[in-house]
């Protein structure tokens, strides 16, 4: 019962979840190098990925040895937060789904408003997918610098939705009733109706990671509570229900077959039949990021941005409120041809182009330094938890793109730490509820 356990614990590390990610994109990207799939990288590329896996890797160690000497630590606080119990989860689980329904219908108000933008009808752009894809990246490439209502409410409402699939990972551990598959088809209905209305995987994908990552660590959490790991077998189980992992990963593998579908994605790589195309499409996915940085940082002129991409959400409203000049960026619209079509170049990008070399050390330094110091708190309270898994995704995608690129992110980070201040008290006694609020304060040694 506990091996599974023991894997899930090896891949929530979030050193050992960088190294693996890494390692499988540089793999993957080594082969296509060796068969001709992509031409050989440059000096700067060989650098700059072993560089940031380097850094990353001290960031993180940097912070756990001098956490580990910690060993002192102070009186505990009074209040750290209310307790997250059932009914607290399933009451703001029932207002972030009507959130996330507001969100859908703001969504299907901007097809029309985007129908409308290029003279046509939604009727149109919804059964011409290739087309709407083609109007939905330039129309947001055009008003990336307005401040539309309609955007700000969709930031805002995605970013509480992308909470609530937190607290639902952590709701599935709470609740023993059957009531939680409920709020789990929602929330994946919600979800896929959005991704496939973008025609992207990247936002619901997140999404059902973040609902993974929350329930197991909240499976983990239960093991290194003494008052639970000493009781008899009988009055608890270390085990972790597959059916609630098989219902996020069946809509995962759904959206990626719709949207291969409606975009014949897997007839764009000349391979002899649709499932050899599909097969390379998923390989594509994954090395084509490092191939794009690669292309990218051969061809750099060395006009450095100094923090307009890595900051692009700052960088947005300094520009809005007239405090710095508007230049060209191409959100959506920049691709290299590897010799097929990529826009992504990995989280690599806008470190290099912003600061060069000295990025590609400092920021992911800085990632598993911040990842390390919160990881602790993450287990205790739900504000970290939501911050936590924030980071966790940028290190699962750090090989494809820089999460952090988006308004929502931000937005997400911020309602969490405001609105958002549990305590995650797993089974109520109150040598535990000790345990978490200290926890909630300074982190567990």
């Amino acid at each position: 019962m506990r091996r599974p356990l023991r894997v899930i614990e090896s891949v929530l590390n979030p050193l050992g979840l960088f190294l693996l990610v890494w390692g499988v994109a540089v793999t993957l990207y080594a082969s296509g190098v060796r068969n001709g799939v992509f031409p050989l990288p440059a000096t700067l590329t060989v650098v700059s990925v072993p560089l940031s896996v380097i850094v990353f890797t001290v960031g993180y160690l940097t912070w756990t040895l001098f956490r580990g000497l910690d060993r002192d630590p102070t009186s505990l606080p009074s209040d750290a937060g209310r307790p997250l119990t059932r009914r607290a989860a399933a009451r703001a689980l029932n207002l972030i789904l009507g959130v996330g329904g507001i969100a859908l219908l703001l969504e299907m108000y901007r097809l029309d408003a985007i129908a409308r933008h290029f003279d046509t009808t939604w009727f149109e752009l919804l059964t011409h997918p290739d087309v709407f894809r083609a109007r939905l990246m330039a129309f947001i490439g055009e008003n990336v610098f307005q401040a539309s209502g309609t955007v700000m409410l969709l930031s805002i409402t995605n970013s509480l939705f992308s909470i609530g699939f937190v607290l639902l990972g952590v709701f599935l551990h709470l609740d023993q009733s059957r009531r939680k598959y409920v709020y789990l088809v929602a929330f994946l209905a919600v979800s896929l109706a959005i991704g496939i209305m973008h025609l992207s995987r990247y936002e619901t994908t997140s999404n059902i990671l973040s609902l993974l990552f929350a329930y197991c660590l909240m499976r983990l959490q239960v093991r290194s509570i003494p008052e639970m790991s000493d009781r008899p077998a009988r009055h608890f189980k270390f085990h972790v229900s597959y059916l609630r992992f098989l219902i996020p990963l069946a809509a995962v593998v759904l959206l990626f077959a719709a949207i291969d579908v409606l975009l014949r994605k897997s007839g764009e790589y000349d391979q002899p039949n649709r499932l050899r195309g599909l097969g390379f499409h998923f390989y594509w996915y994954i090395a084509s990021p490092l191939a794009a940085f690669n292309e990218f940082v051969a061809t750099f002129t060395g006009d450095f941005q100094w923090g307009r991409g890595t900051f692009f959400p700052l960088y947005k409203w300094l520009c809005r409120l007239h405090l710095a000049r508007e230049a060209e960026v191409a959100v959506y619209g920049e691709r290299a041809l590897l010799p097929y079509m990529a826009n992504v170049y990995t989280y690599l990008r806008p470190f290099y182009e912003d600061f060069g070399l000295l990025g590609v050390a400092i920021f992911p330094y800085l990632l598993g330094w911040a990842i390390a110091a919160i990881r602790d708190r993450a287990r205790r309270c739900f504000q970290f938890l939501n911050l936590y898994i924030v980071l966790l995704l940028l290190v699962v995608f750090s090989f494809y793109n820089y999460s952090l690129v988006s308004n929502q992110a931000y937005l997400q980070i911020a309602f969490g730490l405001v609105l958002f201040r549990y305590r995650i008290d797993l089974n109520g006694t109150a040598g535990y509820k000790k345990t978490a609020e200290w926890n909630c304060t300074r982190g567990s040694a």
